[in-house]
């Protein structure tokens, strides 16, 4: 009788043990790679090859079937003091799996075969050191394997299934069962803010990358506990930490050391002729601006032109996360100038003016520099000469006047004045009798020339007058605009100045070609 009653005792007591003490937990290690594979898969690559294999385990092997799937701090908790999962492969599996008190351990290996990544995925069970399932694959890279677990995970982890109910794969019923108690303990979850420096960072943690967080600053939803942080962003190395999961709304913070340096362009140009913008710049090829350029670690071919300077190479060596300055002057390049000054077909010596400074008169050669301004005339009429120079060449020009220089003008009329002079009877020379004195009328020779000088000069005043206005007058557009439209003034207000100089100069002769 007393026999009975313990039995029953017995019995009660395991009807209302908790199902889980009957659980089948499974470990799903992580993947290895052969050292042929090592480069092309990186330990972030392998990390989350076992968080999908993970992923599948729990999708094919739920806890409501009295399946637990052992997650990475358990297993590492579970390993024996000095030991590491990496100390063994293949049927030491089942032995690894042993120590760490699981059922079935499976694990991934990724290695290399005629120039194409392999696959080899194990799944042992443990009590008898008992191959249960595996596959092979290959693929061209890392996305490629990803595939391969997605496809044939699920019928893998399937043979953890089977025989855990003794079917085996053999058709038939199993022990119908009602329903069991219900126990529901959910981890903690916090919610927590990933910010970097710079920001706009791609962030993972624990190797596993999220849908809704792919810049930072962005939020993920965590479980309590440690966390590996990684933050990768272009031109920068990557940074990381490990954090421990505490509290909503908990901010961790990831500063990215760029693997640049930088080149700053600052070239100075003596005079600030024609500017910085027509500067030209490039680094190994290829055009910058002027100012900071981001760089490379390593050596840089440089080039900087401008049109008014002479060109500068050299070559620059930059240092992650450190920076260099160009500063240095250019030199003003030059070109040679063969000058000639005509007016009517007539060659003219004329004063030259090389920005604004006189140089010599023309015919004139020599050096010019480059972007200067050469002009030609009188000091209060000068003549803008549209000459292209050419760098380290000679260009050889000849500039039409718009109008005589005054010293021209005055010339011919002292010309008028000693022709009439030599018609003059001289000291002691006589004077025939029936021939009366010349000066006693009006000298109409240079009472001629007075007056076409005085016409030529005041058609000259007309025609520059109405030049400069309509030059002032015209829309502008650019500055080069601007500048033509005031070189154009100019031209016309010193033809104006030197038909006014020409007609009062006319003016006069006349009065004294009458008055004696």
């Amino acid at each position: 009788m007393i026999r009975l009653e313990v039995s029953v005792l017995f019995f009660v007591v395991m009807l209302l043990l908790p199902s889980s003490l009957f659980a089948k937990y499974v470990a799903v290690l992580e993947t290895m790679a052969d050292p042929s594979a090592k480069e092309q898969v990186t330990s972030s690559d392998r990390l989350y090859l076992t968080n999908v294999l993970r992923e599948e385990a729990v999708r094919v092997l739920p806890a409501e079937q009295n399946f637990t799937i052992m997650t990475r701090e358990n297993i590492n908790a579970m390993l024996p003091p000095g030991k590491t999962i990496e100390d063994c492969e293949g049927s030491c599996l089942a032995e690894t799996g042993k120590n760490i008190a699981a059922d079935y351990v499976a694990q991934a290996r990724v290695g290399t075969f005629a120039g194409a990544l392999t696959l080899s995925v194990e799944m042992y069970e443990t009590a008898g050191s008992k191959l249960v399932a595996s596959f092979n694959a290959d693929g061209e890279d890392v996305k490629a394997l990803l595939e391969i677990i997605k496809q044939k995970a699920p019928d893998f982890f399937k043979r953890a299934k089977s025989g855990s109910t003794g079917f085996d794969g053999v058709g038939g019923i199993g022990e119908v069962s009602g329903a069991g108690g219900f126990s529901f303990q959910g981890s903690k979850k916090f919610i927590v803010e990933i910010v970097t420096n710079p920001a706009g960072a791609l962030p993972t943690v624990d190797g596993k990358g999220f849908q809704k967080c792919t810049s930072t600053p962005c939020k993920v939803q965590l479980e309590a506990g440690e966390h590996r942080f990684v933050a990768s962003m272009e031109r920068y190395d990557d940074a990381e930490a490990v954090v421990n999961v505490t509290a909503n709304n908990q901010q961790v913070v990831l500063d990215l050391a760029p693997n640049f340096g930088y080149l700053d362009l600052r070239p100075e140009l003596p005079g600030n002729v024609g500017g910085t913008s027509r500067l030209r710049m490039t680094i190994d090829g290829q055009s910058v601006k002027y100012g900071k350029i981001e760089l490379d670690p390593g050596i840089h071919s440089v080039s900087i032109s401008h049109p008014c300077y002479d060109p500068a190479e050299f070559k620059v060596s930059i240092e992650k996360q450190k920076s260099e300055t160009f500063s240095s002057s250019l030199t003003r390049g030059v070109g040679g100038l063969v000058l000639d000054a005509e007016w009517n077909g007539d060659l003219q010596a004329v004063p030259v003016y090389i920005d604004g400074k006189e140089v010599g008169s023309t015919p004139f050669e020599g050096e010019v520099p480059m972007c200067a301004e050469v002009s030609v005339g009188a000091p209060n009429a000068r003549e803008v000469v549209p000459v292209e120079l050419k760098w380290h060449e000679v260009v050889k020009h000849t500039h039409h006047v718009k109008a005589p220089s005054v010293n021209d003008v005055l010339q011919n009329a002292d010309t008028a004045y000693a022709e009439l002079d030599d018609d003059e009877p001289q000291v002691g020379e006589s004077i025939p009798a029936n021939v009366e004195s010349e000066s006693s009328g009006i000298h109409w020779l240079p009472v001629g020339i007075s007056a076409a000088v005085a016409v030529t000069g005041t058609v000259l005043a007309i025609v520059g007058n109405s030049n400069a206005k309509a030059a002032s007058e015209k829309d502008i557009n650019s500055e080069d605009d601007y500048k033509k439209n005031k070189d154009d003034v100019r031209s016309g207000q010193n033809l104006r100045t030197v038909g006014i100089v020409t007609a009062i100069v006319g003016a006069i002769g006349v009065g004294v070609s009458f008055a004696f």
